[in-house]
């Protein structure tokens, strides 16, 4: 077992985030996901709308807020670190500056 899929177990096994993990995600014209803008923890769908709408009262008009899984958050972050990891190699700046 690698040390990735270790931390993810240990994130698993915290159960404080069940059904409590929501995601703020762009919609396309069919109100389909289009891309991930970022995760909110709340106790219910209309609290974390309601987070939401407090900073951004348009928000509903080209985003919409949904439900998810510690699994899918887990992906989204590796994506996210893997693109940021490859960007800070193009530019150099992995000598400039360490993780």
């Amino acid at each position: 077992m690698n040390n990735t899929q270790l931390q993810l177990d240990l994130f698993k096994a915290y159960t404080e985030f069940d059904g409590k993990l929501f995601e703020l995600f762009e919609k396309s014209p069919n109100r389909e996901f289009k891309s991930h803008i970022q995760f909110i923890v709340a106790d219910s769908l209309q609290e974390a709308e309601d987070r939401i709408s407090t900073v951004n009262p348009e928000y509903w008009r080209t985003k919409s807020v949904r439900l998810v899984g510690v699994d899918y958050v887990w992906a989204t972050f590796e994506k996210i670190h893997f693109s940021y990891r490859i960007c800070k190699s193009i530019l150099g700046i992995e000598k400039m500056v360490a993780d």
